[in-house]
């Protein structure tokens, strides 16, 4: 059914596609145009990329040039799942051919992890890899920190109907979706630009810390993506710089906030942003969690007896756990069982809604225990009728029940990755942590995965690679696919 409706000639998928695996091999002529510069080999493996990408989606091109531009629900979940697979496929060739020399395994990982902005990563020593390798990475996070689609709805005239705003919505994270304009292509362009602008600031900003203009660029890409990919073995620890650290650490919250917020704060209105409930309860999560872990790590931490440096540290590590980034300032493992339960909480349970982080997400888990309280209450008095409201926005009863649905579903992914890992002999913890970071686009490691992922089992590396696609998508677009009733009705 999958491969008819994309083979059809008719089918808008096809067109949409070929356009997209164009748009990929222009931005694979970027890191070509790095090696070629500064004379590294690489340069052969990226313009095997360009020539696949560009040869694919031109042939599509003239292939479906005939295609019907009516996009329907079904064709938007469709090309949302295909893109993210063929772009990770795409991006293999790189890692395969480069001196990264990955497995088939190991490559694909890398590269769902890059478009995913997971950051978990396969290579041992990142710091060996030519700069157009490490640059490429940073430009999947970046280019996957407010989606591919969404990128591509800014950018076509022909996507400003129906069409774009179903694929808008079937990319966009949440439970609902604002538009900031009434042309959904405008709602793109000026997310877009927030996030272009943001990028921009974070790379001066390093670049005043004393960072490199290429590391600047990268670390920059991969902060405001939340995606947490380093040109560093050590992470961001590698500049032993407090000021960097705070800068990277600020943005990362900022990625962590819903764009429109952001949009919005950008042109003057400051007010909705801290009239924003779910706002207002992330910042407070961040602060009871900084002082939790503050606590422990002045007992046990490196910086132990430096209240300065443990408070950078903390600071850091819980916004790169909530928000999804996933880089490393500090050996928080150090700091104790509750620190680290409270990572894998963190984890779990996301930022905002309409950023680029993955997870749960903050305004699920409030409707949920808003909801929680409501059939408590409901239990107690039968007569009593109590509405959900988060933001001040009604949650009516079907919205709740796919609140519930999600968090069900994540829940018992989750325990299938962990249990997969945990039957190749891997301790419980170290299965669990692994399992939360990669469903919910983390990347933070923890034991057997402490120095990266390129120790486990090829099959274990598998199954983490989709559940990053899975958590990505949020679930619904990718497990519809799998529903009989969704390719028989229109």
């Amino acid at each position: 059914m999958i491969l008819r409706s994309v083979i059809s000639i008719d089918s808008p998928v096809g067109r949409l596609l070929s356009r997209l695996l164009i748009l990929e091999a222009l931005m694979l002529l970027v890191p070509l145009g790095v090696c070629v510069a500064l004379g590294e080999r690489d340069w052969t493996a990226f313009a095997v990329a360009v020539a696949v990408s560009g040869i694919a989606g031109a042939g599509g091109g003239i292939l479906f040039r005939g295609s019907s531009s009516r996009l329907t629900r079904r064709d938007a979940f469709l090309l949302i799942s295909l893109v993210w697979v063929c772009f990770s496929a795409v991006s293999m060739i790189p890692f395969m051919m480069s001196g990264a020399r990955l497995s088939a395994g190991g490559a694909f990982f890398e590269s769902v992890s890059g478009f995913t902005t997971t950051g978990a990563t396969v290579l041992d020593d990142v710091e060996s890899m030519g700069h157009g390798v490490l640059l490429w990475r940073a430009m999947t996070q970046w280019l996957g920190g407010l989606g591919i689609v969404l990128f591509l709805i800014a950018l076509l005239p022909s996507l400003n109907g129906s069409g774009g705003l179903m694929m808008f919505n079937a990319e966009i994270t949440g439970m609902t979706h604002d538009k900031l304009h009434p042309r959904i292509k405008q709602t793109a362009m000026s997310l877009w630009l927030v996030y272009t602008a943001l990028t921009l600031v974070l790379i001066v900003l390093l670049l005043c810390g004393g960072m490199s203009f290429f590391d600047s660029v990268c670390q920059a890409f991969a902060t405001l993506s939340t995606g947490g990919f380093s040109t560093r073995n050590a992470s961001i620890a590698s500049w032993h710089s407090p000021y960097i650290a705070t800068v990277i650490g600020l943005f990362m919250m900022l990625g962590g906030m819903n764009f429109a917020l952001l949009y919005h704060a950008c042109r003057g209105n400051v007010r909705a942003v801290f009239k924003n409930e779910v706002f207002r309860v992330y910042v407070a999560v961040i602060a009871v969690c900084v002082l939790v872990n503050g606590a422990f790590a002045m007992l046990h931490g490196e910086t132990a007896g430096e209240p300065g440096a443990t408070a950078v540290a903390s600071f850091f590590h819980v916004t790169s756990a909530i928000t999804s980034t996933g880089f490393s300032y500090s050996d928080y493992a150090l700091w104790g069982a509750l620190p680290m339960l409270l990572t894998v909480i963190l984890m779990i349970t996301g930022a905002c809604a309409g950023s680029t982080t993955g997870a749960v997400k903050i305004d699920r888990v409030i409707a949920a225990c808003r909801n929680m309280t409501r059939e408590i209450t409901h239990t107690v008095y039968p007569s009593h009728v109590k509405k959900v409201k988060v933001t001040g926005k009604l949650i009516d009863d079907q919205l709740m029940l796919r609140v519930v649905g999600f968090i069900g579903l994540y829940l018992l992914i989750f325990a299938i990755g962990f249990m997969v890992m945990a039957a190749y002999s891997y301790g419980t913890f170290d299965s669990i942590f692994a399992s939360a970071s990669c469903l919910g686009n983390n990347g933070l490691g923890c034991g057997a995965t402490a120095s990266g992922f390129g120790s486990l089992p090829e099959p274990v590396k598998w199954v983490f690679s989709l559940q990053m696609l899975v958590g990505r998508l949020e679930i619904f677009p990718v497990l519809a696919l799998f529903l009989p009733s969704f390719w028989t009705k229109r």
